[in-house]
């Protein structure tokens, strides 16, 4: 039966793409809106996990003698990525973990491939009972069915204390130890890992979950976080 006008016309309404971030008409192909694209910086350095440190020499990674691993946050935590943690990890709208993984997609200067494993940073089981889910395992999915990646939950946290307030030094004792393979799992050998997480401050978080990949016989793994956000004296979210 063929669809008259008026139908289709009530259709394209429900059918509209929007943006996901703030609602307003989205054109074809656009992650967001021309003014939530405005809101969003680039990232442009690598941090180690390790200090935190910058490293502005993609191409020179190899043989620089630093511990850890390499860090790659997508776009800096200012203006509408900081929203979108907050909204996505505070206020339950689970639907931006889709945005979140184009974000990844879009800006990210170093992106996994086919073939690469994607590790999402567990959450404690008190804050995951909380929240209902894990932020980073909803972003985690939703990039590898972008990214064509498998993604593998093997990671547990301990519960500890907030990172909120601390010194960088304090928040890396804070995580130390919290985080352990899952039951009987086991690293797929020759992958490249990736540890996805949604904000890097210290790296610290990364750094300990990190360390636990390669004790179980990860060869190589990296971070990739959403954002990367400058530490202040008045953050709220500290990883």
């Amino acid at each position: 039966m063929a669809i008259s006008p008026l139908s289709k016309n009530i259709l394209s309404l429900f059918l509209k793409k929007v943006c996901p971030a703030c609602g307003s008409s989205l054109v074809d192909g656009a992650l967001f809106c021309p003014w939530c694209e405005l809101r969003i910086d680039q990232c442009s350095e690598i941090h180690w996990s390790s200090t935190g440190s910058p490293f502005r020499n993609p191409s020179g990674l190899q043989g620089t003698g630093m511990t850890g691993v390499p860090v790659y946050s997508a776009v800096m935590y200012r203006g509408l990525p900081g929203e979108i943690v907050v909204r996505l990890k505070f206020n339950g709208e689970k639907h931006l973990a889709k945005a979140a993984a184009g974000v990844f997609m879009q800006y990210s200067m170093k992106l996994p491939g086919p073939g690469d494993i994607l590790v999402p940073v567990p959450a404690g089981r008190k804050r995951k009972r909380e929240r209902g889910y894990n932020q980073a395992a909803l972003i985690t999915a939703k990039l590898a069915s972008m990214s064509g990646c498998r993604s593998l939950d093997i990671l547990v946290k301990d519960d500890s204390p907030s990172q909120v307030g601390l010194s960088p030094s304090q928040r890396r004792q804070n995580v130390a130890g919290i985080f352990h393979m899952r039951g009987r799992c086991r690293i797929p050998g020759g992958a490249d890992i990736w540890l996805v997480d949604d904000v890097a401050t210290t790296c610290s978080t990364i750094d300990s979950a990190a360390g636990v990949l390669l004790d179980s016989g990860a060869s190589h793994v990296l971070g990739l976080t959403l954002a990367y956000r400058k530490r202040t004296t008045d953050s709220i979210i500290h990883r």
